[in-house]
């Protein structure tokens, strides 16, 4: 088992500070002299002892998918980053993790490998001293070449984007420079793209048909209570399928509301909010289902968690088992007597040394995650092995190959072979079942529900080796799950669906979050809402899959007006130029009298000038007074043309801000906010749901010419505005969580 290097505080680790006055390429060696300075000091419970400098993969060793492959490299024809840029990769990977404490590695790896071929391309050389902005520009090329799915070349242009801010505060480079990512997110897809995406994300229903028929039939193969009680719990609150892994034997909660009405909730570890959390059960006919669940694992698992009590406090002792030999910790074992404890079996024709240094000590060899204790006892027995396969030693009454012993240069006793049995067959964090995180509560496999031996549930989980019951594993695990539901095109593995005679069925775990996402959507609940039970940090409407029907019969339903208003008539209003009251484009307040409206060439424009001249001095798309009517194609045509007019001064901005032109920065963020905001209004209007006439209102920046003199005058602080509008934004993540435990308190 690999450990984690025995550091309790994080204080010794420092930043690095650059020299003002050395150049680049001396500021690039400190800092990979840095990092490799800090590497060995490690965080506790994220980077482990048996990581090295040199190593080409830090995967192991607590860098979760960190390989230093290159751009573009395969199985096939495996790829490396080459020096000297893969020293920086290393170091810059090393801030990241063990200083900044950041788990998130593989984007910044990936655009790292984009950044080392637009450098090669560009400068014919790997020295990362010599970046410039048109280096980041051709990374980006490559970027949306080799990554080609969603939004991916976007992520991995923001990272670098960081990767570049990170360069610059370090003085990693020869000259200094400021940039901006071109790549922006895709836009919304057509309708057609969006069904075909919800048949893919959602699970269908006979798939959910048949699990439920599975589950409730009697079952007697313990993969499937695994498989069918993990697929239970997914569909009773919205989780990912490693979150399982951190799901207690005592689960349950259950509370009363102030109605007195008794409800379940899961307590719930969130993956990326890395705490503790009470789901509750999203239906009450739900509660019976995971009550049920719950009662088919515990026969289960209770003798797999009992078993990884006793490891955790017998660190010292070899786990007991039937035919271990009789001997003390430190009394010597013979081959036979190894073998015995190890549980490998010895025929009558078959070595005892060959047999433990084939299915024991080879293995070993292979293992890059050793503790230093592991890897000198395995050096003892290597460099205790006679070359010359020792000197035979036969012994009286025992006839053949079971005769012979040899006289190598060490002693095996059950003290030396329990510290790499736990090494090879226990899990890299046990005694928990995942790993460490900041502020993560952890589970340990002895309280952990789905804890079973390893092997225990070898049968359909398409595992090429099945290890010894020494260790302890996860029942639910993703690949085993990803197998039983259908997922995996091998026809040695027969599937659930195959098992118990339904074909032609599969489901991705992940499509139970979708599906229990996109349920809540349907009941009228926030998306903070759901962000919050769903365990998100971020805004999940991606998980949103509601038709477009559905969405337009929901904006009806909360908005009657919508059904009898003539919207063809406004369209032809405006494309004949002919006059528009007020009542024409937004609903009147009681006792407000009809005015008229204007028309800008890409609107219309509701301001009263009779009150005050324009505030925003023509300015349109900054303005809130703005509506862009659907169909319209000639006003269409001219906001096109406004974007492109943006994009091209954006451009020119972009190339001053990396020659450093002082306030080109400012214009940048100006802009993009611009040309975000012109894009948006293009695709809205073009959308097939929006119905010809209608009017699109535009978002108001804060800014307005009254504003701007007061704040000159000093008579309004500049914060004025910002605190205003931050007022009217949605509440955080972190308030809607304390208003649920508020609720559920």
């Amino acid at each position: 088992m690999t450990k984690p290097f025995d550091s309790s505080s994080t204080d010794h680790i420092v930043d690095f500070k650059p020299k003002s006055h050395r150049d680049a390429e001396v500021q690039l060696e400190a800092f990979v002299q840095w990092a490799k300075q800090t590497l060995p000091k490690g965080i506790p419970n994220r980077v482990y002892e048996s990581i090295r400098w040199q190593d080409r993969s830090w995967h192991k060793h607590g860098f979760t998918s960190c390989s230093f492959t290159a751009l573009g490299s395969t199985i096939a024809a495996p790829k490396t980053m080459q020096p000297p840029f893969i020293e920086f990769a290393k170091a810059i990977l090393v801030y990241r993790r063990v200083y900044s404490q950041k788990k998130s590695l593989q984007t910044w790896l990936s655009a790292m490998k984009a950044l080392e071929a637009a450098l090669v391309d560009l400068t014919g050389s790997r020295d990362v001293t010599r970046v410039t902005a048109a280096v980041c520009n051709k990374a980006c090329e490559h970027m949306n070449r080799h990554w080609t799915k969603g939004a991916v070349p976007y992520q991995h242009s923001k990272a670098l984007v960081q990767i570049i801010a990170l360069m610059r505060a370090k003085k990693l480079l020869r000259t200094d420079f400021r940039w901006s990512s071109p790549l922006t997110k895709d836009s919304r897809r057509t309708l057609e793209q969006q069904k075909v995406d919800r048949e893919q994300k959602l699970p269908s229903r006979e798939a959910i048909k048949a699990l439920g028929e599975i589950f409730n039939n009697e079952m007697t193969r313990p993969l499937d209570i695994v498989v069918t009680s993990a697929c239970a719990l997914l569909l009773s609150a919205p989780s990912r399928v490693g979150e399982l892994a951190d799901v207690e034997l005592d689960c349950l909660v259950f509370k009363e509301s102030a109605s007195g009405h008794r409800r379940m909730f899961l307590r719930w570890y969130a993956e990326k909010k890395n705490q503790v959390t009470l789901k509750p059960v999203i239906r009450p006919e739900m509660e019976p289902v995971v009550e049920r669940a719950i009662v088919l694992l515990k026969p289960l698992t209770d003798e797999a968690r009992a078993y990884a009590a006793w490891l955790e406090d017998h660190p010292d002792e070899f786990p007991q088992h039937k035919g271990l030999p009789s001997k003390g910790p430190d009394e010597s074992l013979t081959y036979t007597e190894a073998c015995a404890a190890l549980q490998i079996k010895v025929g009558e024709t078959s070595s005892p040394r060959s047999l433990f240094k084939m299915y024991f000590v080879r293995p070993l060899k292979k293992l890059e995650t050793l503790s230093p204790a592991a890897r000198t006892i395995l050096a003892e027995i290597l460099d205790g092995w006679d070359s010359s396969r020792g000197r035979s030693i036969r012994f009286r009454g025992k006839p053949g190959i079971q005769g012979v012993e040899f006289d190598d240069r060490f002693v095996l006793t059950l003290r030396k072979l329990n510290v790499l049995l736990r090494e090879r067959y226990l899990p890299k964090d046990f005694p928990y079942t995942t790993p460490y995180t900041d502020g993560k509560a952890r589970v340990k496999y002895r309280d952990a529900l789905f804890t079973v031996r390893t092997g225990a549930l070898a049968e359909g989980s398409g595992a090429a080796l099945v290890k010894r019951g020494f260790g302890v594993e996860i029942a639910a695990d993703p690949n085993r799950m990803s197998a039983q539901l259908g997922n995996w095109k091998n026809p040695a593995v027969k599937n659930l669906f195959e098992h118990h005679g339904y074909h032609n069925l599969r489901v991705n775990t992940h499509a139970f979050r979708h599906e229990l996402n996109t349920e809540m959507h349907r009941a009228g609940l926030s998306q903070l809402l759901i962000d919050a039970f769903s365990g998100r940090t971020t805004m999940g409407s991606v998980y949103n899959h509601e038709t477009i029907e559905e969405r337009a019969q929901r904006v009806a339903t909360y908005h009657p007006k919508i059904k009898s208003s003539n919207a063809s008539q406004t369209l032809d209003k405006v494309r004949t130029n002919q006059p528009l009251s007020l009542g024409d484009v937004k609903d009147l307040r009681e006792g407000e009298q009809d005015r008229i409206i204007h028309q800008t060439h890409i609107g219309v424009c509701v301001h009263d000038f009779a009150s005050e001249p324009c505030p925003k001095m023509g300015a349109c798309l900054d303005c809130g007074r703005l509506g862009c009517v659907k169909g319209d194609d000639v006003k269409l045509g001219n906001l096109k043309e406004e974007r492109d007019d943006i994009k091209l001064r954006l451009d020119k901005a972009l190339g001053a801000m990396s020659r450093g032109v002082c306030g080109a920065c400012e214009w940048v963020k100006r802009l993009e906010k611009k040309l975000y905001k012109c894009e948006a209004l293009i695709e809205t209007l073009e959308n097939p749901e929006l119905e010809n006439g209608a009017i699109v209102w535009n978002a108001d920046n804060g800014w307005t010419l009254t504003k701007n003199a007061v704040i000159m005058s000093r008579q309004m602080d500049v914060n004025f505005i910002d605190e205003s509008r931050a007022q009217e934004a949605l509440p955080s993540l972190d308030d809607v969580s304390a208003l649920l435990n508020e609720i559920e308190g």
